[in-house]
């Protein structure tokens, strides 16, 4: 019997686990078992990189907007003169 998508939502993902564990004792996979974590491994690299590719957009923003309000100081200070 198989839980409804409701309870399984509820279920904490150590319980999950183990209840995974506990019926792949008694189950036989087949080769796309393994192909599925390899594209979720896949996916999961995939999503580290572009978090990092965020992150230094991010940084690279910060650094050109402070550079740009460093740079329309220093012409407001020159027209001032």
């Amino acid at each position: 019997m198989s839980e409804t998508v409701a309870k399984l939502r509820e279920i904490s993902d150590d319980e999950l686990v183990r209840l995974h564990d506990a019926h792949a004792k008694k189950t036989v996979v087949g080769t796309t078992h393994y192909l599925a974590e390899l594209g979720r491994r896949d996916q999961q690299r995939a999503t580290d990189a572009r978090l990092r590719y965020t992150r230094q957009m991010t940084r690279m923003t910060v650094v050109i907007t402070i550079a740009t309000l460093i740079n329309l100081i220093l012409i407001a200070v020159t027209l001032v003169r």
